[in-house]
């Protein structure tokens, strides 16, 4: 718990900062701008919002489904709303698997089966998302619409390279018995012989548990062809849902004049793979100065800083909001040490059997 406390005031303090300078040299201008928004647009951008989740949760939902036949969407749709909340708090979106797997479990889903859950719907997401990074990039290449700026061209590419090599080792790991054998061994002898790795055979252990769970899981998706097909199509039908949201609060505050489908699909999909993996809770300050620097290339003035304040409203502190309100209804504290616990228990069970093994 202590430590959720420090990522929510970590994520105040950048929260205040970014307003702070978001404002300081035009805040009558900024304000002017944003109490003339037209509300009809901004209840439409909330309800696009509502067309993402609801995509995303039908991925999920689906492969709930395969383990837990009586699962109902409402409760895949309260997973997901929690999800918001958890990763939203914490560094690289890493709190909400461990919360979706302790309220499967308390609905009958053994802690195993959960992550094996959580696996599959993160490898289609991974997929979805290079998808779609892969047809913007094609975009900026044929219209140019980021390539002469340098600083954006590194943030996109350094993106685009590490969501690429994780989905790569996805499926290495997945669907590949030898890349786990000797790829995974030969790394930790590797950084073992430098003196990064200590207890060399527990971590051999631990991460050959961790690559035969993924296999495992690559092989139950490929026995599930049309679960993950409609999976991967739902994930891609999320993120072109969510990478279109910003041209309906572009409508609302009046800056859209700049704007079309293919370069705000373009500038959306750059600031997400750029921002996945922004080390602090909710990629706080990462994502602004993505988004501000993508969309600067058609918005400016007094807009783009409303521009920004409205787009990560509700796609991050709206839904964080939501989720907690929705966690604290139906849990409380105690919930959070035990997803805790759970996932301790889970990170441990490899270094046990490296035990009894010596034994």
């Amino acid at each position: 718990m202590k430590k959720k406390w420090i990522n929510v005031l970590i994520i105040l303090v950048i929260t205040v900062v970014f307003l702070w300078w978001s404002l300081k040299d035009n805040f009558s201008e900024v304000m002017n701008t944003l109490l003339s928004s037209n509300i009809g647009w901004i209840i439409v951008s909330l309800l696009v919002f509502c067309v993402y989740m609801l995509f995303d949760t039908l991925s999920t939902y689906g492969i709930i489904k395969i383990y837990k036949k009586d699962v109902t969407f409402k409760f895949a749709l309260y997973l997901g709303i929690i999800n918001k909340f958890f990763c939203g708090i914490t560094p690289l979106s890493s709190g909400g698997q461990p919360m979706q797997i302790y309220e499967l479990r308390k609905k009958g889903v053994p802690v195993s089966t959960g992550a094996n859950i959580e696996v599959q719907a993160y490898m289609m997401f991974q997929i979805a998302l290079m998808i779609t990074a892969i047809i913007s990039v094609i975009f900026d290449q044929i219209f140019h619409f980021f390539q002469f700026i340098p600083w954006l061209q590194s943030m996109m590419v350094a993106g685009f390279v590490i969501n690429l090599a994780i989905l790569l080792v996805l499926l290495f790991v997945s669907f590949s018995k030898n890349f786990n054998r000797v790829v995974a061994r030969g790394i930790i002898n590797a950084l073992a012989k430098v003196g990064l790795v200590h207890d060399k055979e527990a971590r051999i252990q631990r991460w050959e548990a961790a690559c035969k769970n993924y296999y495992e899981n690559g092989r139950e998706l490929l026995r599930n062809k049309k679960v993950f097909a409609k999976g991967v199509f739902y994930q891609c039908m999320a993120l072109l849902t969510y990478y279109m949201l910003p041209i309906f609060i572009a409508f609302a505050i009046g800056c859209a004049d700049n704007l079309d489908v293919i370069n705000v699909f373009t500038a959306s999909s750059f600031v997400y793979v750029m921002g996945c993996y922004v080390p602090i809770p909710g990629a706080s300050g990462g994502m602004e100065a993505g988004f501000m620097g993508f969309f600067g290339n058609f918005v400016d003035g007094p807009a783009l800083n409303v521009f920004v304040l409205v787009w990560r409203g509700i796609t991050y502190y709206l839904p964080m909001i939501a989720g907690a309100i929705a966690f604290n209804i139906y849990n409380g504290r105690g919930a959070i040490a035990e997803a805790e616990k759970l996932a301790a228990t889970a990170d441990d069970k490899p270094k046990a059997k490296a035990k009894t093994k010596k034994k």
